[in-house]
């Protein structure tokens, strides 16, 4: 089971308040000293945590090192790898290329990209993203090499097998995300990283965002590190970004990650029909939860009790949340540059948050 599986099980929502923020009113002013004991209490943790209503910071902090040999601490600037928290963003670059009549997401992608293999021929845009697509999470039992061309990993992601029939059931695909920095790249005529700074980072002001590269040398860079069972706290070993491009690549800031909610609280970016689609919950897993569904990029939760989306991500040495509840105006972003700890932070985190805000006596 992959890494992304074993937070939707903790996910199931068990919020029911009956009690909420529904006329935007913001919680009168204090020092949320309950969200510093939550963090303080998770031995070595590491990361920085944002909560913002209305786009408005209500708590920001630091925790712990960026880097623990040179005694650097995180601050509100440290940059983070957010692993999957790539993936709504590619979303977006695929929304905006539809919305300019460049891309269909009901046509095949061997419209856009002719040397695929004939085992894709059936996978359309649609389904790479919602992880519909029948292709693998990754290829099993494969050690990559560091020194990897981007058309040579594409070239080994072409000779893996299917793991199921396109359009049949979900399944969670890093190499889907993957293969849509492709067609990125095809029909914008431009490089995948590129079109995200203009198109996306640059319109909504993430002068602290990007794509995380082997050789890259990034300032305030935070360093992963991996808790061990006896508790030893490590350096997390290699991860070459390249491989996981458009599915887990790109790192940020708290800050940026909370101007990436004006992509969808706003016409900024995309138009309101456009964001409906994305917010659409087209897939769901049982496995994962009768609750959870996906849409084009996003996790979305919506019930009588709830609405929310949101994204977890997590590569070695960071794990990263961004949760939106669009009715309450309530958004939730925390990195993390320790991993391995003893709780699921992320979950616990969202629901202290959302507790905390939303019940009247607060």
């Amino acid at each position: 089971m992959n890494f992304h599986k074993l937070i939707y099980f903790s996910l199931i929502i068990t919020i029911s308040c009956s009690c909420n923020v529904s006329d935007k009113q913001k919680p009168p002013n204090r020092d949320y000293q309950e969200f510093d004991v939550f963090f303080q209490s998770i031995q070595n943790f590491s990361g920085n945590a944002l909560v913002a209503i209305d786009g408005e910071s209500i708590y920001s902090k630091s925790f712990g090192y960026a880097s623990r040999e040179l005694l650097v601490e995180n601050t509100i600037d440290t940059k983070f790898r957010i692993g999957s928290i790539s993936k709504p963003i590619t979303a977006i670059a695929v929304m905006i290329l539809v919305e300019k009549r460049l891309i269909d997401v009901n046509e095949h992608l061997a419209t856009y990209i002719s040397d695929i293999p004939i085992t894709w021929k059936d996978i359309t845009i649609h389904q790479l993203l919602t992880h519909t697509s029948g292709l693998a999470f990754q290829p099993e039992d494969w050690e990559p090499k560091h020194d990897l061309t981007l058309e040579e990993i594409f070239e080994i992601y072409k000779n893996h097998p299917l793991a199921y029939v396109s359009g049949t059931t979900m399944n969670y695909s890093n190499m889907g995300y993957f293969v849509l920095s492709i067609l990125i790249e095809k029909v914008s005529n431009m490089p995948f990283e590129s079109f995200i700074q203009e198109e996306i980072f640059e319109k909504l002001g993430m002068i602290n965002s990007g794509g995380d590269y082997p050789n890259r040398i990034l300032m305030q860079r935070a360093k992963g590190y991996e808790v061990k069972g006896d508790g030893k706290v490590e350096n997390a070993d290699f991860d070459n970004m390249l491989l996981k491009r458009g599915a887990g690549n790109m790192y940020s800031t708290v800050e940026d990650l909370l101007k990436l909610d004006k992509a969808f609280s706003s016409n900024i970016l995309l138009k309101e029909e456009t964001l409906a689609q994305m917010m659409t919950p087209y897939t769901t897993d049982i496995d994962m939860g009768k609750d959870i569904n996906y849409g084009y990029g996003l996790d979305i939760v919506k019930n009588d009790s709830i609405n929310m989306i949101f994204h977890t991500g997590g590569v070695l040495g960071f794990d990263s949340m961004f949760y939106v509840f669009p009715d309450e105006g309530i958004v939730i972003i925390a990195c993390a540059n320790t991993t391995k700890l003893n709780r699921d932070w992320r979950t616990d985190f969202q629901k202290l948050v959302y507790k905390t805000i939303t019940t009247t006596d607060n």
